[in-house]
């Protein structure tokens, strides 16, 4: 217990100073990285050498991120600087002005959209700046972003948190359970499904209560129950070809064909006012005291030039679908050019790998930003282009420096159990614990323990891979379905994208709402531990 609680303290300081002492991610994540530093070279023994080898690793490792958030903030600014930003935001408010349905199609649909086609945190990087952009306040288009993000995750990139948990398992599987690998999968995405979508009826709702009871003086409780019925519809119009897209056709399409599906049905019912309240709810600034109205619109909005506007997310998404489906076949010929890096610093099995053509920050989002700029280079001068890249410059060494720490710290952690103490590593430390505390209510922390792994680490994926192998062997000794306790986990790591600290910090620094981290973690406690519940409730009802 006591070396659990150890391992726990760099966690625990990062979410204190953030969310306690309003303190920078940047500033929380490098005090929690010296402090992990401290602790594995006092208590777990590790060799500094090695320590030092996990803080390369976890430095290169975020270069991936930081690609994305380069890619998706230069596309930003360039929409922004060419003027086709504005084109969007005045299509969007012609289909409504209420900010409650725009949260709903672009955070809910839009970003599910992206979620199933690449995933890796780029769904809230694109959503949060077109709400920014409509008139959100920054804070509310994360924190709406961020709490979207969670259904799809599991089928991210055409399913790779699924497959990539379900590769990390096949041994065990083939050894223990003597089942193809493919029939388990299929268990695990039903239940996963099932789960997450039954329980995932209540995000729109949440969207929705987030924005009103933050961002409202009085007309409360109106403003939210005159939504429910068009959020109910945006819920099915999501999640019922989710669940039957997941159960009979497995992990890769269930989140992008879904999306496809609800955008249709929500910019349709909204168009036609079908759902849609009388009443248009707008942000209220405390500050100020005084209602955020939207830009007017003067003039109207072609559909032609509503489509050029359009036409940068249309080649991204295009792109991502026909780099991101195996059956294309450009998926392995991109990931083939990965830089590699074998045995970081001698130590074994560190290895590193760098898709930098693969990573959606350059394929598709730099090449897309700039050749928006030479389709509009008519438009643009020198020194709008220079504004451009030097606005994203200093926007990304930002958040450079929390992203490093954060990532290094858990990697450091991660790599803990190779140390002379004869100690468990620092996460082992902690779920083991957990686990041994909780005995046969252990179904009831796996989702907590995936919301953990995804908090600290940044990834479902990762999630999965710490605390799937334990979980599969905690459920066979206390004889629990092996599939509903992955897919417990796959829906833990998934509504833990709602509050990890990588997430929060690459889309505030997309926003402008650098050094708010700390209030959109808070925001976004209560709406992570409902759906946590919920799952569970779910998975009480029908195992």
């Amino acid at each position: 217990m006591l070396y659990a609680l150890l391992a726990a303290i760099p966690f625990l300081t990062a979410l204190v100073l953030m969310v306690g002492f309003k303190f920078s991610s940047g500033k929380s994540l490098i005090i929690s990285l010296c402090i992990t530093v401290l602790l594995v070279l006092t208590v777990w023994k590790m060799d500094l050498h090695t320590v030092f080898a996990y803080f390369i690793y976890g430095a290169l490792k975020s270069l991936d991120l930081l690609l994305i958030i380069s890619g998706a903030i230069l596309l930003l600014n360039t929409l922004k600087q060419t003027g086709i930003m504005q084109v969007i935001n005045e299509g969007f408010r012609k289909i409504t002005p209420d900010p409650r349905i725009q949260a709903i199609i672009i955070a809910y649909m839009f970003g599910a959209f992206i979620e199933g086609a690449a995933g890796y945190g780029t769904p809230a990087a694109l959503a949060a700046p077109l709400l920014v952009g409509l008139g959100f306040p920054p804070v509310a288009a994360c924190s709406v972003a961020l709490i979207s993000n969670s259904t799809p995750v599991p089928f991210a990139a055409v399913g790779t948190p699924t497959l990539t948990n379900m590769t990390n398992l096949s041994s065990a599987v083939a050894d223990q359970l003597g089942i193809p690998l493919d029939q388990f999968t299929a268990e695990v995405t039903h239940k996963t499904v099932l789960y997450l979508g039954l329980a995932g009826f209540i995000v729109p709702i949440l969207l929705v209560v987030t924005l009103v009871m933050f961002y409202s003086t009085g007309r409360r409780v109106k403003s939210v129950v005159e939504m429910i019925p068009f959020c109910l519809l945006a819920s099915c119009s999501f999640v019922i070809p989710y669940y039957f897209l997941g159960t009979y056709l497995g992990p890769e399409f269930a989140s992008i064909i879904s999306a496809c599906i609800g955008m249709v049905v929500t910019v349709m019912a909204a168009r036609k006012k079908i759902f849609v309240p009388k009443h248009v709810w707008y942000f209220y600034d405390i500050e100020h005291d005084e209602v955020i109205m939207p830009k007017e619109i003067f003039g109207s909005v072609s559909r032609r030039k509503l489509l050029k506007a359009w036409l940068p997310y249309l080649v991204i998404a295009a792109a991502l679908l026909l780099t991101r489906i195996p059956a294309f076949g450009l998926r392995a010929w991109l990931n083939s050019m990965a830089i590699h890096v074998e045995n970081i610093l001698g130590v074994e099995g560190l290895n590193y790998d760098f898709a930098l053509i693969y990573n959606p920050g350059l394929t598709p989002f730099i090449i897309v930003a700039i050749g928006t700029m030479l389709l509009n280079r008519r438009n643009l001068s020198k020194e709008d282009v220079e504004h451009v890249f030097g606005a994203t410059g200093k926007q990304v060494l930002t958040i450079a420096m929390a992203l490093v720490s954060g990532i290094a710290m858990v990697q450091i952690m991660l790599g803990s159990g190779l140390n002379h103490s004869g100690l468990e590593g620092m996460i082992t430390q902690i779920s083991t614990t957990i686990v041994a505390s909780i005995g046969r209510a252990f179904p009831f922390i796996v989702p907590p323990l995936g919301v953990f792994g995804a908090f600290v680490s940044g990834s479902c994926t990762v999630s999965g891979v710490m605390f799937g192998p334990l979980e599969f062997q905690t459920a066979m000794i206390l004889g629990f379905p092996a599939a509903s306790m992955i897919a417990l986990q796959m829906a833990g790591g998934a509504i833990g994208n709602m509050i990890c600290i990588h997430n929060v910090v690459a889309v505030s620094s997309t926003t402008e709402a650098v050094g708010n981290e700390g209030k959109i973690i808070s925001m976004n406690i209560l709406p992570c531990a409902i759906y946590v519940v919920l799952v569970l409730a779910v998975y009480l009802i029908f195992g």
